[in-house]
C-alpha cells in the first residue's frame, strides 16, 4: 500500500471564518495518483491546532456566514448580549478569550477521512470539504493530507 504525505497552508479568518478545501483534498489524491500509479483508497486531512475543524458542508453563504456560527453559538457562545467576553475556566488558564473556540473546535474534528475511486474523491454534489477557524483571531493553519491507497 502507497501513502502519500503533503502539507498546505491557510490563512484563516476569526470566529468561524471558512474556507473551501475540496481542490485541495483533490489534488493531493491526483498527486499520489500519479506518483505511485494508485486507484483506489482514502485520504485524511488534520487541521493542526487547538482550534480549528474540518467537516463537510454545503459552501453555499447562508451556512458559511451565519447559520453553522448561529448554531455553534448556542451551545459555545464569545459573547453576552451586551458584547463583553463571556467567561470560561480555560481563560483562567492561559489568560486569554477563547475558551467558547475550543468548545466549538471540539463539537467540530480536527481531521476528515474520504474514500476515492478510480483517483476521484467520493463526495456528493453539495458536499464541499471545509476548512472553519473557531479562534478569536486570524490564524496561519496547516491541513496534513495523508493519502493510502493501491
Amino acid at each position: 500500500m502507497a501513502v502519500y504525505s503533503k502539507t498546505k497552508t491557510y490563512h484563516t479568518t476569526r470566529h468561524m471564518g471558512m474556507i473551501d478545501v475540496t481542490k485541495d483534498f483533490q489534488e493531493a489524491v491526483s498527486e499520489a495518483c500519479d506518483k505511485y500509479n494508485i486507484k483506489d483508497g482514502i485520504i485524511t486531512g488534520f487541521t493542526t491546532g487547538g482550534v480549528a475543524g474540518l467537516t463537510t458542508l454545503e459552501f453555499e453563504p447562508g451556512i458559511v456566514h451565519h447559520d453553522l456560527k448561529e448554531a455553534l453559538d448556542v451551545f459555545s457562545p464569545y459573547q453576552d448580549e451586551t458584547g463583553r467576553v463571556i467567561h470560561y475556566r480555560h481563560h483562567d488558564t492561559w489568560h486569554d478569550d477563547n475558551g467558547s473556540s475550543h468548545i466549538k473546535a471540539a463539537l467540530l474534528s480536527p481531521f476528515i477521512t474520504i474514500p476515492f475511486i478510480d483517483g476521484r474523491i467520493t463526495i456528493g454534489p453539495w458536499q464541499n470539504l471545509t476548512l472553519i477557524e473557531c479562534d478569536t483571531r486570524d490564524r496561519v493553519r496547516d491541513i496534513v493530507f495523508q493519502v493510502m491507497g493501491e
